[in-house]
């Protein structure tokens, strides 16, 4: 866990953003003081001011969601974007790529969203979203939201509907009208690649939405190998779900390597764009 998590740190870092980190209290005290010891590096990550004991399905899921929310919205007022990340998840962009895609959003929100049964108000959606700092905002200020929390308390799962129904609601910054054509898949969305196994199949296939995984399955999510990289960096996600580095660290590996050589030859681009204009200028 702390090996995923201190990769994935790595990966994301930019000194620009504000990180928290939330651990599970059910965790070894090891595992908490490991990456606490890891957050205490930066200025710019902490942890979280009020941990949760999280159970899948569960309320508390949503809560520890909550709360790293609030921390980061009090913490700053120059942020724009919230990305929520489980320690398995790992980017496919490099920062500057991040950077554009929220960028291309010009504001607006992404979560993948089905329509509810009975057309019933409630909508059904993703458990992980890139939303905007008015989206936020409205979580903690939004009557209709906080009834909303308070009636979501005590249901399955919230987190896989309480997300894709405040997109929908109405003055909320970002948000789209609840018709069926602003419908949007996880494989349109932007946030996360997540690999179920009853959607693999070879290609060509009208029943398959992805290659056959070439790691293993856990909870019949795809848990990605070495086999798996080509096709991942062609998608348009930033993040994927599920890497082990405990089980396969070669996939992580080889992305690492991936990610920091394109991040490098943005960087050098840029400053060989600096020095063209440099030069310019000087000589004018």
């Amino acid at each position: 866990m702390v090996q995923n998590f201190e990769r994935l740190l790595r990966a994301i870092y930019a000194r620009q953003n504000i990180y928290c980190v939330h651990v599970d209290k059910k965790a070894q005290a090891s595992v908490f003081a490991a990456i606490k010891a890891i957050t205490s590096c930066f200025s710019n990550v902490f942890m979280v001011s009020e941990a949760m004991n999280v159970v899948y399905t569960g309320w508390t899921r949503v809560q520890a969601d909550l709360n790293c929310m609030a921390d980061l919205y009090n913490t700053s007022t120059t942020w724009k974007y919230f990305i929520n990340l489980c320690g398995q998840d790992f980017p496919l962009k490099t920062n500057l790529e991040i950077v554009q895609a929220l960028r291309a959003l010009k504001g607006g929100n992404r979560k993948t969203k089905d329509p509810a049964p009975f057309n019933l108000p409630i909508l059904s959606g993703n458990a992980y979203i890139v939303v905007n700092r008015g989206y936020v905002r409205s979580v903690f200020e939004d009557k209709r939201i906080q009834a909303l929390i308070e009636w979501a308390k005590d249901t399955y799962s919230p987190d896989e509907f309480l997300w894709a129904t405040i997109q929908r609601i109405p003055g909320v910054p970002g948000s789209t009208w609840p018709n069926r054509k602003f419908d949007m898949t996880d494989m349109n969305a932007i946030a996360r690649m997540v690999k179920w196994q009853w959607h693999e199949g070879s290609e060509g296939s009208l029943q398959a939405v992805y290659p056959e995984c070439k790691g293993h399955h856990v909870k019949s999510v795809c848990v990605y190998g070495a086999g798996d990289l080509q096709w991942l960096i062609e998608q348009h996600h930033l993040f994927a779900n599920k890497f082990d580095a405990d089980r396969d660290p070669i996939a992580i590996y080889c992305l690492e390597k991936y990610l920091r050589h394109k991040a490098l030859t943005e960087l050098k681009t840029a400053l060989r764009w600096e020095t063209v204009l440099e030069v310019h200028t000087e000589s004018v």
